[in-house]
């Protein structure tokens, strides 16, 4: 009696590297097929471990890193390679992604989809986990839907996307340790509940955006930018092709663009603050590495926002 084929799988990680050269080490071996790669902050030590399980069908990893900003542009694509969709479920950190005229700032829960054949960039604020599912187009049309409407989009986290990444999350636990027909089933089932939660959206040809569709481009191109101080809404309406009127009117409801741009500031600022890792920064090396250019400026919309301040905020988590 033969015992059953376990599936492929790969462990990578930066902990065995000198500290100075792990993000080098992780550009040249895990990042080494997306293009132009860099870290988010250059002077601050890097780490990374990544599982990655393959088969002749379809590849999952998930990934813990230090935060990298990535370029796929047109001229990294394999025209030979086929065509793969890449299904993200975002377990921690604050990310962004642009493709095909959409895109999405991504946060814990949500899910999200990239064609690898096709231009992108994406990247995180902040340290990062993710599990990634990698599919042929052929079988994400047949068990899901239509993808060319839904990449560079993202599905937030909702009620209803839930049974789907606790789907994933349990996948990515086990799946190293699966024979070959168990990983393949627990996939198929990962995809026929993911085809369940788009819907009939994926197959709905794609039109000018909408107002919901420039803000979440607007708010993709924020997070990619929001450690610049210069970032402003006049950038943002010329980055993304639309008026300024209709960029204004996008956020109308929401307190406005400038406030939106504030807010995810202040967001990633207290997220570093509440970071162990970050403990020894100055709270003032993190107000300006989040955008900001004055540190009374800092201080009074981060007590606004969160009703304390950040030296209170820090003494209370320790």
């Amino acid at each position: 009696m033969t015992s059953p084929v376990i599936v492929p799988s790969l462990i990578e990680t930066t902990r065995h590297i000198e500290p100075g050269r792990a993000f080098e080490f992780w550009r040249c071996t895990a990042l080494a097929r997306f293009g132009d790669v860099g870290p988010r902050r250059p002077r601050e030590p890097f780490s990374a471990k990544r599982l990655t399980v393959a088969t002749a069908d379809w590849l999952l990893t998930h990934t813990v890193s230090s935060p990298v900003e990535l370029a796929f542009r047109a001229r990294h694509v394999d025209r030979n390679a086929p065509e793969m969709v890449v299904i993200g479920l975002g377990l921690d950190g604050v990310g962004y992604q642009e493709q095909q005229g959409h895109g999405a700032q991504l946060g814990a829960g949500d899910i999200s989809f990239l064609l690898r054949g096709r231009p992108f960039l994406a990247g995180t604020q902040s340290d990062y986990a993710e599990i990634r599912l990698a599919v042929p187009r052929e079988t994400f049309q047949a068990r899901v839907g239509g993808v060319d409407a839904l990449a560079g989009r993202s599905i937030g986290a909702q009620p209803a996307s839930a049974a789907f990444a606790a789907c994933l999350r349990t996948v990515a636990a086990s799946v190293a340790w699966m024979s070959e027909s168990e990983a393949q089933a627990a996939v198929d089932g990962a995809l026929h509940l993911l085809g369940r939660l788009v819907g009939d959206a994926a197959g709905r040809p794609d039109a000018d955006l909408s107002q919901a569709a420039v803000a979440s481009l607007a708010r993709a191109h924020i997070a990619r930018r929001m450690h610049d101080p210069d970032l402003n809404p006049g950038d943002i309406h010329v980055a993304l092709g639309v008026s300024r009127a209709r960029l204004y009117r996008a956020f109308a409801e929401s307190g406005g663009i400038a406030a939106a741009i504030r807010d995810a500031r202040l967001d990633l600022a207290r997220r570093r603050l509440e970071a162990p890792k970050d403990d020894r920064l100055r709270i003032a090396t993190i107000a300006y590495g989040c955008g900001f250019t004055d540190v009374p400026t800092f201080n009074r919309g981060f007590r606004k926002r969160f009703g304390l301040s950040p030296r209170d905020l820090r003494a209370g988590r320790a």
